[in-house]
């Protein structure tokens, strides 16, 4: 059986079985729910960094999501850092590992994504290297255990929404409880990034409010807004899967999108060690659909 190893353990996350789990559920256990969530949730945005930085966050959309649904199959649409995305990359057959065991990848749903748009291509090679799925694996194997994955990495194209609907379509037609979690970090600014918002504090203003525009389009489902948002503003890494998550949410019925919580790594190191100097600011959000 073809299995996809884990690439970023002991980097972005634990690579020690029991550290891993440990981790996972300490940061799963502190998150609070919002006690307004929507009615049924459908699907979500998670940040994807080393979960020092944006471990709650993910964890938040994810919990949320567990509320209700008990064994869901997951497809999940990751940021293309490698540009080996071209469309949509299905990681059609096997398993994914992580330290804490395999989840295998639901072979059916994979066949009728690939049949029903040729925009979508069997390509495990893009995913071999690519972290923005594979550091979510773990808090859905401590959530989910057993259930099923569909790992797509959707390219940064103005087609990306229409992917998104076509996959919301093939759900449907399942009919039976399939989520969708798409991976994005916000603004990269400063440090070894750009800063044309400054440094320093002025800086992280800049930041905020340039993520402050993508979640926005987030909560109002404006999926076909998201490519050129991105595009002018550099506000996203994953712009194709938050466009193809939320077109896919809004196939499958969501209304509208709920902001769970917005953090960034400058603020989060500095509530670590308040003296660090590195200016690097990426930011962080957790949103959900329903």
């Amino acid at each position: 059986m073809n299995i996809r190893p884990p690439f970023r353990a002991n980097q972005f996350y634990p690579g020690q079985p029991h550290e891993c789990r440990a981790q996972a559920e300490q940061l799963l256990e502190a998150v609070t729910l919002d006690e307004t969530l929507p009615e049924k949730l459908v699907g979500g945005i998670c940040p994807h960094a080393g979960w020092m930085y944006s471990g709650a966050l993910a964890s938040a959309t994810l919990k949320a999501l567990a509320t209700q649904a008990t064994a869901p199959v997951i497809v999940l649409l990751g940021a293309d850092h490698t540009g080996l995305a071209a469309g949509g990359a299905v990681y059609s057959r096997g398993a994914w590992a992580t330290p804490l065991g395999e989840l295998d990848i639901d072979e059916d749903l994979a066949d009728r994504v690939l049949a029903i748009d040729g925009r979508f291509a069997d390509c495990p090679a893009a995913h071999a290297q690519e972290h923005s799925l594979e550091v979510l694996v773990p808090f859905i194997q401590v959530l989910w255990p057993g259930c099923k994955l569909l790992p797509i990495m959707i390219e940064p194209a103005p087609d990306a929404a229409q992917l998104g609907e076509t996959l919301g379509k093939v759900a449907a037609e399942r009919g039976d409880e399939i989520l969708f979690v798409g991976s994005t970090d916000l603004t990269h600014h400063g440090g070894h990034f750009p800063a044309p918002g400054g440094r320093g504090l002025a800086g992280v203003s800049y930041t905020e409010d340039n993520d402050q525009r993508m979640i926005e389009l987030m909560k109002s489902l404006s999926a076909e807004e998201v490519i050129a948002e991105a595009t002018h503003s550099s506000n996203a890494c994953g712009a194709g899967a938050i466009a193809a998550t939320v077109a896919a949410c809004r196939a499958s019925g969501a209304t509208s999108g709920m902001c769970l919580g917005y953090d960034n790594s400058y603020q989060i190191v500095r509530r670590i060690a308040p003296y660090e100097t590195d200016e690097t600011t990426v930011g962080y959000a957790s949103v959900v659909f329903g």
